[in-house]
């Protein structure tokens, strides 16, 4: 379910994509099983969420947050979710959240609440570290309830999505700390590496090292698999090495992975990301809809196929696409990446405008870099506003010197002709 895609390799600029975790069965334990000496990787409780609406009978739409979100959790790959039943005995209890981590045997505690009003819902939630009690994460937002189970079902999958990045992160700090890393914190650490390691050379190689480390104490493991694909993903475009079999290195890991484990969604991602850069976009869009049909609330699968659009045209699938991976992934690290495709599906409708707004909010995302300075550029360009597009187009080439037409085909950027369009009228060199 979890773990950003870029459509061509030019975008691997602000392109994060990490290995994430996948969807697996769930693994609950009963109330009366004893606690296991050492907490499970991923053990989790979701205690049920507290109404503080003031009515008892809006108990159900609480509930029914922490029923779904229990599902939903025991479904990443790995997981040890406790089940509803047992976290249900919890309810009403003022118990913290050490003593309910040391009674059930978990690594994590999460809570929250609701609170319904009228016409909104507000939910806050907070994962807990059940061993030191410190707060890892916390989220807060608020929807309209015109169609409460729909709400409700949205309100899980984005939660859902953020936890999972979350419980990785944390489950790489422990991995770290660990003075005989198992294959699974190995793991966990190479695909935390993965978050950044997109534009960083030296944390990709790292991430790889960790992932060969687990698959040498683990040969099937298939998010090591998946993860060493996704470093040489990474590595296709701005690191290429001539001597690399990328498609054996990438498809040849993804594929079995999957074998192992046909649920791993994060091998489904490298594998459209890989296929779409190589610009064979029908084998990438069959393997977005493999991925969807595991986990349809993968935020970075839609994000994935909103990228393809671009690519084939596509842009009012691409920007419908990208919309819903923000909001099922409001608070992605990677949300700058987001707004660089919806910018240039507007771009590709001729709405240059609502591009120019798009490709201003890949900073506030933290993704300002050659491939958005570029896009806005050329937006600029064709909404005649060249001042802005030289100036634009000249940061760009402060950050990256080779900049030419000949370089960005290079490159492999987006099947986008109004992009060309734009950076001609702005200047770019030929070559």
């Amino acid at each position: 379910m979890l773990i950003v895609i870029a459509a061509g390799g030019w975008y691997w600029f602000i392109a994060n994509r990490p290995a994430g975790v996948a969807t697996g069965p769930p693994a609950p334990v009963s109330s009366q099983a004893p606690a296991p000496a050492e907490a499970k990787h991923l053990s989790i409780v979701v205690l049920p969420f507290t109404n503080l609406s003031g009515d008892p009978a809006q108990d159900y739409f609480a509930d029914g947050i922490t029923e779904n979100l229990t599902t939903d959790l025991s479904r990443i790959r790995n997981s040890f979710v406790i089940a509803r039943n047992t976290a249900f005995t919890y309810k009403g209890k003022n118990l913290d959240a050490k003593a309910i981590g040391k009674e059930l045997g978990v690594r994590y505690v999460l809570e929250g609440s609701v609170q319904r009003d009228q016409n909104r819902v507000r939910v806050n939630v907070q994962l807990i570290d059940a061993e030191s009690g410190a707060h890892l994460w916390a989220d807060r937002f608020e929807e309209g309830t015109a169609d409460l189970f729909k709400l409700q079902d949205q309100v899980v999958a984005r939660l859902v999505n953020s936890l999972g990045d979350e419980l990785v992160k944390a489950e790489a700090e422990k991995g770290a700390r660990s003075k005989n890393p198992d294959a699974v914190d190995l793991t966990m650490r190479g695909q935390a590496l993965l978050f950044t390691a997109w534009r960083d050379k030296d944390k990709n190689d790292a991430a790889r090292t960790l992932f060969e480390q687990a698959l040498r104490l683990d040969p099937n493991d298939a998010d090591a698999l998946a993860g060493e694909a996704s470093t040489y993903e990474n590595e296709f475009i701005p690191w290429k090495k001539p001597e690399t079999d990328y498609e054996a290195k990438i498809l040849g890991r993804v594929d079995r992975a999957i074998a192992l484990a046909p649920d791993n969604v994060a091998a489904y991602e490298t594998k459209s990301y890989y296929l779409n850069d190589a610009h064979r976009w029908d084998e990438a869009l069959r393997a977005i809809d493999a991925g969807l049909a595991i986990n349809p609330n993968s935020a970075r699968l839609y994000a994935a196929r909103g990228w393809l659009e671009i690519n084939v045209g596509g842009f009012e699938q691409a920007k419908s696409d990208e919309q819903q991976a923000m909001q099922l992934g409001p608070r992605d690290p990677n949300i700058g990446d987001r707004h660089l495709a919806l910018g240039s599906a507007e771009l590709g409708l001729g709405h240059v405008d609502a591009a120019i707004e798009e490709f201003h909010k890949t900073d506030n995302g933290g993704c300002c870099d050659v491939a958005s300075l570029v896009s806005l550029a050329a937006a600029y360009a064709l909404a005649g506003k060249i001042d802005e597009a030289k100036s634009a187009l000249a940061a760009a080439r402060r950050i990256e010197p080779k900049l030419t037409v000949k370089w960005m085909l290079a490159q492999q950027t987006p099947n986008l002709p109004p992009l060309y369009e734009g950076l001609r009228k702005a200047g770019i060199p030929e070559e």
